[in-house]
């Protein structure tokens, strides 16, 4: 069922990453370990800080958001049983913790806590600021997760807290969030506060390796070669074999008032992708077609009884709403889709923005694409990070819907984007190029409202 050429190349890469970081425990310095989406960075994490401890040294491990971190210390805890993993907590955040966590996990709010553990897991907010108030003492490596969501701000804040650094993150995803409203008056610059944590540290120290991770286990056969697209030059394969996945559909029993759906869904099913297009036209954000096209495809998807075959299922699981998750980009495009799958009994069903999903998985994905019904390809819509998340969180299929004129704002010369002196990224025309290439993958699956 597996690939083990690839498999084989992924356990090599991660062996290299903990020798380098084992041997390095004690020098200032730092490693970067990148990888794709569903590449098993969580994984490697855990196997990360499982070979630390062997070492008998301390690890504190960093992620942007709480819910990683409660995440991450869950599934360390659970491999390193024997040992007390601790999850650093701000007394507000505390009652959001999981109640069902490991009996070797201590949560505490209290620095002195935190400065006797071996393990901690935390944010890189109550981090940061433990450590910049002087609160919280030194261990020996650092491990930050979801290194290309973390800033340079949030990297400089817990960078004293170990000689040396692990940044684990996948390139393609959204970049750091940020409320500086003249951001762009520091770009260029060595401080910049935009930069990502990966990027501050190899601008500042060149000579960091960086080792890349050659598999998707998330991603099978078919989706990896649109996926690419984002990745430049980082090479990787799926885990999984070609035809070890399968959707089954049963027949329709009654004729859909929306033919073209059972069209897109038996080509997703097949291919794993299935671009559906609207008619062209410019529309509002919360478009009512759009809704009512996605919101039916998912009603006809789960009245066709599907069940998904994997590696994990050889003999088939049924598809449930839980298993089926919606990406958008605006609030108002969730809020109108949640209201009208609650009116089709859907409530379990998720629609959340891609910022909200990323790092998680589903078995099959509908993402609005961003450009659909725009009138221009503006930076906010053009990101790829975006379409990145939106389309890379499936294990099945992932369809696709949008307008037949969304192609057109990508033809003819890119938009003027603004040149920074030291600066050589130029997000713009880098999304600019790289949905160009997704429209030109998906176009044998295109189906046509």
């Amino acid at each position: 069922m597996f690939n083990t050429d690839v498999t084989s190349a992924a356990d090599a890469v991660i062996a290299d990453a903990i020798a380098h970081t084992l041997a390095n425990l004690s020098n200032q310095g730092a490693l970067a370990t990148l990888g794709p989406a569903g590449a098993g960075k969580s994984t490697f994490i855990v196997r990360s800080v499982e070979a630390v401890r062997a070492a008998e040294a301390r690890v504190v491990v960093a992620s942007p958001t709480n819910e990683q971190a409660f995440d991450l210390t869950k599934d360390i805890a659970e491999r390193l049983s024997h040992e007390v993993v601790t999850l650093y907590i701000s007394q507000r955040r505390r009652s959001e913790v999981p109640a069902a966590m490991p009996t070797n996990v201590r949560v505490t709010t209290d620095f002195g806590t935190a400065n006797q553990a071996s393990i901690v897991v935390g944010t890189l907010n109550k981090l940061g600021d433990a450590h910049a108030r002087g609160n919280l003492g030194h261990f020996d490596l650092l491990l930050m997760d979801e290194a290309y969501q973390a800033n340079s701000t949030h990297y400089l804040t817990v960078g004293g807290l170990a000689p040396h650094h692990l940044l684990v993150g996948d390139p393609g995803q959204l970049s750091p969030f940020t409320t500086i409203a003249d951001g762009d008056r520091y770009r260029g610059l060595a401080e910049d506060p935009l930069q990502t944590a990966v990027d501050v540290l190899r601008r500042h120290h060149p000579t960091t390796p960086v080792l890349r991770l050659p598999i998707t286990r998330r991603l099978d056969p078919r989706a990896v070669p649109v996926v690419r697209a984002f990745y430049g030059d980082h090479e990787f394969e799926s885990a999984v074999l070609a035809g070890v996945r399968q959707l089954a559909l049963t027949s329709p029993s009654t004729t859909s008032t929306h033919s073209y759906i059972d069209a897109a869904l038996e080509h997703g099913a097949v291919h794993g992708w299935a671009h559906v297009e609207l008619p062209a036209g410019h529309v509002v954000s919360a478009d009512p077609d759009t809704i009512d096209t996605i919101t039916h495809l998912v009603q006809r998807l789960l009245a066709r009884n599907p069940v998904g075959r994997c590696e994990r299922h050889p003999h088939g699981r049924a598809v449930t709403q839980r298993d089926i998750a919606i990406a958008v980009s605006h609030n108002d495009q969730r809020n109108y889709l949640l209201w009208q799958l609650g009116q089709m009994g859907l409530n379990q069903v998720v629609v959340d923005t891609a910022n909200k999903l990323q790092g998680r998985t589903f078995e099959v994905m509908v993402a609005w694409h961003p450009l659909a019904g725009q009138m221009e390809a503006d930076a906010f819509h053009v990101e790829a990070g975006r379409l990145c998340v939106m389309m890379t969180r499936h294990r099945q299929a992932c369809f696709v819907v949008g307008r037949a004129a969304d192609r057109e704002l990508l033809e003819g010369p890119p938009p003027s984007a603004p040149a920074y002196l030291g600066c050589g990224e130029e997000p713009i025309l880098d999304g600019w190029q790289i949905h160009r290439q997704v429209f030109a993958k998906l176009a044998p699956h295109r189906i046509a409202a």
